[in-house]
């Protein structure tokens, strides 16, 4: 019976405004390249699983300023091939120098408070457990979602990110449940579902932008509407 539902932070509950997707499109057109918005969700989440993988091996914001640029070159030229555009160096180089000049903010989905009130009036103990690298207590008091986590993990407190076992083990200590009556809800499907089903948890890949449609072995769902049918039938 499950008890606990833990999700991840970014891109599962919380996303850029406006969508990485919509300006990196912008960045493009001003470069002279006219992309769709839509025919970047699948080269991102490539790029993003790159990022998460590499973060997992040594965190990002704790390599030299020289490896940091390498991974985010890389990044980028995971994306422009997919799309199509040759990945030059001048290019990807301008692309990330524009990018740190945007304006942007973090913002809940939509689904988001909808589906946690709904898990507080089932009483079911809701948690967090994000590869964050810093303090979360602003954003949480900003989106609202202090009032609902109960139990907050970041890999900054534990020392290791996920797919780590001891990222997820410390989440389920900290809340008293075992692994079992646990149902994570992650949007990557190495980092956070094979990472909570390695441990024990009973995972769900949340596929907002339909990335994952050739996964044939996982219980996927593009939306936080559709948790509660995982919720029952787990």
């Amino acid at each position: 019976m499950i008890k606990g539902v833990f999700f991840d932070l970014y891109n599962t509950l919380i996303g850029y405004q406006p969508s990485r997707e919509e300006m990196t499109v912008k960045l493009l057109a001003e470069l002279g390249y006219t992309i769709n918005e839509d025919d970047l969700y699948l080269p991102v989440n490539k790029a993003d699983e790159y990022f998460y993988q590499q973060n997992a091996q040594k965190p990002i914001s704790l390599r030299e300023s020289a490896e940091q640029m390498a991974v985010w070159s890389h990044y980028y030229r995971i994306i422009l091939e997919e799309i199509g555009i040759e990945p030059k160096p001048e290019l990807i180089n301008n692309l990330i120098s524009r990018w740190k000049n945007l304006k942007w903010e973090m913002a809940l989905y939509q689904d988001v408070i909808p589906c946690m009130e709904n898990l507080k009036k089932r009483n079911l103990k809701i948690g967090l457990i994000s590869n964050a690298e810093k303090d979360m207590s602003e954003l949480f008091n900003k989106t609202g979602l202090n009032k609902y986590l109960e139990t907050v993990v970041i890999s900054q407190e534990v020392g290791v990110t996920k797919p780590n076992p001891l990222i997820f083990q410390a989440a389920l200590k900290k809340s008293g449940l075992t692994a079992k009556e646990v149902l994570y809800i992650g949007d990557q499907y190495q980092v956070d579902y094979m990472g909570a089903m390695n441990v024990g948890l009973n995972p769900v890949l949340l596929d907002r932008r339909n990335c994952y449609l050739d996964l044939k072995d996982c219980r996927r769902i593009t939306g936080l509407a559709e948790l509660e049918y995982c919720i029952d039938n787990t």
